[in-house]
């Protein structure tokens, strides 16, 4: 069995969630082919290329490090399969982002930020003996010294049904024109349950993100504990730009966008601790599955194991395109 290097926001969500799909691909000797990347991953992929790109060119005007152009990024996020149609997708997303005026209030809060903002950038640390990693899509100083930590995520693009904004959202949007299809009755407000709230001088919701998705404050409290921010902690600000999509006719849904911002809770981030350093013990004591023995567990393994050496790489060719299939570029500041 492999110790993994660390412990990542969705490696503890697989560890949580489905023990067997978590040993198969972090800790079986022989590691398992990954499963291509699908349609409704690929487009918040294409959306992250497109939306970092063009902050960049704002942010910090035209460069001739390839680096940080729309290409490298999207050709490093998106599969070969899928470029074709990402690349139309994420066009259409970021379109739809601009045209509702997220784009404009995000990179007026980026403008004025104390610091250059940056953007995904590989974060790892060891925390309270626990090695984590994640990769932030951003994070800023406001112009009143707040610390913000930003997350893109992009919601049922790909569904046959509507999908909705998590509860709490400050703002929602329609990312259409009312000549093309008349607006949503939410266009322009904030959530029922919201309750605003000054926190150094920025108007926040006054709950936290655990209330509204519990994934995303996992997420975002590990990368707060990464980039300093002090264990059980709450003055990080966190901010989610959610699009949500409404299948149509044409080729792509119509498009909203709710944005999220509070703080995370102290006592949220205290039990997810617990959570991890569970995780982190049961790997090293080798005891996985601990529903039953460590003898059973150790059984258990060793089948999975059996399964994971059947479904190998027959060659190495092979085995060179799965293991650089995963790779790809960072997107940083200078």
């Amino acid at each position: 069995m492999r110790i993994p290097k660390y412990i990542s926001p969705s490696s503890l969500t697989r560890w949580e969630s489905d023990r067997e799909a978590f040993y198969l691909s972090y800790l079986a000797d022989t590691r398992t082919p990954r499963d291509p990347q699908t349609d409704y991953m690929a487009i918040g992929s294409a959306f992250d290329a497109f939306v970092k790109a063009a902050l960049f060119r704002d942010l910090f005007g035209i460069t001739n490090d390839p680096e940080f152009e729309l290409d490298t990024i999207f050709t490093a996020q998106v599969e070969p399969h899928l470029r074709d149609w990402g690349w139309k997708a994420g066009k259409y997303a970021l379109n739809c982002y601009k045209l509702c005026g997220a784009y404009d209030d995000l990179l007026d809060d980026l403008t004025a930020s104390k610091f250059e903002p940056e953007f995904e950038f590989t974060v790892q640390k060891t925390v309270a003996g626990v090695p984590l990693m994640g990769k932030p899509d951003c994070r800023y100083i406001d112009k009143n010294g707040a610390h913000v930590i930003l997350d893109w995520k992009v919601n049922g693009f790909c569904a046959r049904s509507a999908s909705s904004p998590y509860k709490y959202y400050q703002l929602v949007r329609d990312g259409w024109h009312e000549s093309t299809c008349k607006h949503s009755r939410s266009h322009g407000t904030a959530h029922k349950g919201y309750k605003a709230m000054t926190y150094k001088d920025v108007v926040i919701g006054s709950h936290t993100l655990d209330q509204t998705c519990a994934d995303w404050a996992d997420q975002l409290a590990i990368y707060s504990w990464m980039l300093g921010e002090p264990l059980t902690g709450e003055d990080v600000i966190v901010r989610i730009d959610q699009i949500v999509c409404k299948p149509q006719s044409r080729a792509f849904p119509l498009l909203r966008v709710a944005n999220h911002i509070c703080r995370l809770s102290p006592e949220w981030q205290e039990a997810l601790l617990e959570r991890i350093l569970s995780c982190w013990k049961a790997i090293k004591s080798g005891h996985i599955f601990q529903d039953v023995s460590l003898s059973e567990s150790q059984e258990r393994c060793e089948l999975l194991d059996m399964q994971a050496s059947v479904c190998a790489p027959v060659n190495s060719i092979e085995a060179w395109v799965l293991e650089n299939a995963g790779k790809t570029t960072q997107f940083r500041t200078r």
